[in-house]
């Protein structure tokens, strides 16, 4: 039988991941850089802490360079609606997911 231990997933390996797939750094994505390049894996990863870990909002925010907890659920909240309009969108962040579930 092969039982593959899951590894918990944790917020530096969601922002190392979603880093790597948008070809940004894990610094951009917990720096002040406002730009869409940045913004959108940010808040992808933002989305993903959200919903693979246990963590809080206020734990999440100060994993990515102490943003406020509000910055959170409005990124949340913001992938969360993209996704339903955005098949790209969504299909990156699905292969995201199967990315750190392997």
């Amino acid at each position: 039988m092969n039982f593959k231990r899951q590894r918990a997933i944790t917020i530096p390996i969601i922002q190392d991941t979603v880093a790597k797939f948008f070809d940004v750094t894990v610094q951009d994505l917990n720096g002040k850089k406002r730009n869409k390049e940045i913004v959108v894996p940010r808040q992808i990863a933002m989305y993903l802490a959200r919903e693979l870990t246990q963590d809080s909002l206020p734990q999440i925010g100060r994993a990515f360079g102490g943003k406020d907890h509000t910055t959170v659920m409005h990124s949340t909240e913001k992938i969360d609606n993209a996704i339903e309009n955005d098949a790209l969108l969504a299909d990156q962040v699905q292969k995201i997911r199967e990315e750190l579930s392997n």
